[in-house]
C-alpha cells in the first residue's frame, strides 16, 4: 500500500513484476551514470560550442561564460539522458532584482551598481541572436533549431551529442543580510536569467544547485545521486506504462525531492530496494503537509518547489509530485 495514503488508478498493464532481487538488479542498472562513450561524445558537444563563440566580435569568452548545467553538469544524469545543457552566460550587463521588503534603489546604491540605458531585455534578445549566428556559422543553420528558452543544437552520429545552449545573463539577487538592522543590508546571491522568446523571464540559481548537490551526496555516502537516477528510470518506466503523462514530472522536481529527503533516509544500512522505498515515504510525508510544501525549496535554497519565486510559478504542483510517488510506490508492491 502507498505509504499513509492511497494508490494511483492506474488502469493499464503494470508491466512486468519484478521479484526483490529483480528491482535490486534493476536499480543497479539505473543508478549508473553515462557510460564513458557517451561522456566522450557529451564533452566533445561542449567543446565544439566553447570553440564556436571564442574568439568571435562581442562573444569572445571574455564577455561570456559557457557553463554546462542541469543533469550531466551536476552527474545526475542517466544512462538514456545523452544530451548536454550549456549555457552561454553574457557577463558585461547584470540584471539586479531585489527580495521582498527591499527596496530596489538601495539594493542598487549599497551593491555599487550603475544603471545603463540599455533594458536588460533588450541586451537578451539581442546576446541570444549572437550565439545563434555564431552556432550556424559553426555547425550550418540546419544544425541550430531555435526554442523559446534554449538553441538546441542537433547530434551527429559518431561525432557528438546533441546540446541545449541556453543564452542567459549575469543576475543579481539582492537579500537582506540578516535580521534587525542587517536586514535594511543586501547580500548578492548570484544567479542566471533566461528571457524566453514569448517574453517571459525566469531566473535560476545552477551554481548553487550545483555545490549544494555535492554536499548532500558527499553527506549521504555518495547515494543521493545514484536516488536521483534510480527514481528518474523509475518514472521513464511509469510513463511508458501510462501511469503518468510525459512531461508530467519533470526530472528537476524528482532531484528536488529526493535532496528534501532527510540524509539519514540515505545512510540505512539496507538494499536498494527498501531505501528507494525509504526516501519516497519521506518525500511523501513531506508531500502531506502544506506548511512544509511551502517552506521546501529548490536544490539551490532560493526558490519555493511549490509557489511563486519573484511573481513566477513553478510548472508543476504538488499533485504531480504525489502522483508520481503513488505510481512508483504501486509499481514497486505490484
Amino acid at each position: 500500500m502507498y505509504p499513509r495514503g492511497s494508490a494511483t488508478n492506474a488502469s493499464v498493464d503494470q508491466g512486468v513484476v519484478r521479484t526483490r532481487t529483480a528491482w535490486n538488479e534493476r536499480f543497479e542498472h539505473w543508478e549508473r551514470p553515462a557510460s564513458d562513450s557517451e561522456e566522450v561524445k557529451i564533452e566533445r558537444a561542449a567543446r565544439m560550442v566553447r570553440d564556436a563563440l571564442d574568439g568571435r566580435d562581442f562573444l569572445g569568452l571574455k564577455h561570456v561564460q559557457v557553463i554546462g548545467q542541469g543533469s550531466y553538469f551536476n552527474n545526475t544524469n542517466t544512462r538514456l539522458e545523452s544530451d548536454m545543457d550549456l549555457r552561454v552566460d553574457w557577463r558585461d550587463t547584470c540584471l539586479l532584482v531585489a527580495d521582498k521588503g527591499m527596496a530596489f534603489d538601495q539594493a542598487q546604491a549599497a551593491l555599487k551598481l550603475v544603471s545603463t540605458s540599455n533594458d536588460v531585455s533588450d541586451v537578451a534578445a539581442h546576446h541570444r541572436v549572437r550565439v545563434w549566428l555564431a552556432l550556424s556559422d559553426a555547425f550550418g543553420a540546419d544544425q541550430v533549431v531555435p526554442g523559446n528558452k534554449s538553441l538546441k543544437l542537433k547530434s551527429i552520429p559518431n561525432s557528438r551529442a546533441p546540446a541545449d545552449v541556453v543564452p542567459t545573463i549575469r543576475c543579481l539577487y539582492a537579500v537582506p543580510s540578516g535580521a534587525g538592522l542587517l536586514s535594511l543590508y543586501p547580500r548578492e546571491v548570484e544567479g542566471v536569467a533566461i528571457y524566453d522568446r514569448d517574453g517571459g523571464r525566469t531566473i535560476n540559481f545552477p551554481a548553487l544547485h550545483h555545490e549544494n548537490g555535492k554536499q548532500k551526496h558527499a553527506d549521504t555516502l555518495r547515494r543521493f545521486k545514484k536516488l536521483v537516477r534510480i527514481q528518474k528510470c523509475l518514472r521513464d518506466e511509469l510513463i511508458e506504462l501510462g501511469y503518468l503523462r510525459k512531461g508530467q514530472v519533470p526530472s528537476f522536481l524528482i532531484e528536488c525531492l529526493v535532496y528534501a529527503a532527510p540524509n539519514w533516509a540515505f545512510l540505512v544500512d539496507e538494499d536498494r530496494y527498501d531505501r528507494v522505498r525509504r526516501v519516497l515515504v519521506e518525500m511523501a510525508d513531506l508531500l502531506r503537509h502544506p506548511l512544509r510544501c511551502l517552506a521546501t525549496t529548490e536544490i539551490n535554497g532560493i526558490k519555493p518547489l511549490f509557489g511563486a519565486f519573484l511573481g513566477q510559478q513553478q510548472p508543476w504542483t504538488p499533485d504531480d509530485a504525489r502522483a508520481f510517488i503513488a505510481a512508483a510506490w504501486t509499481r514497486l508492491e505490484a
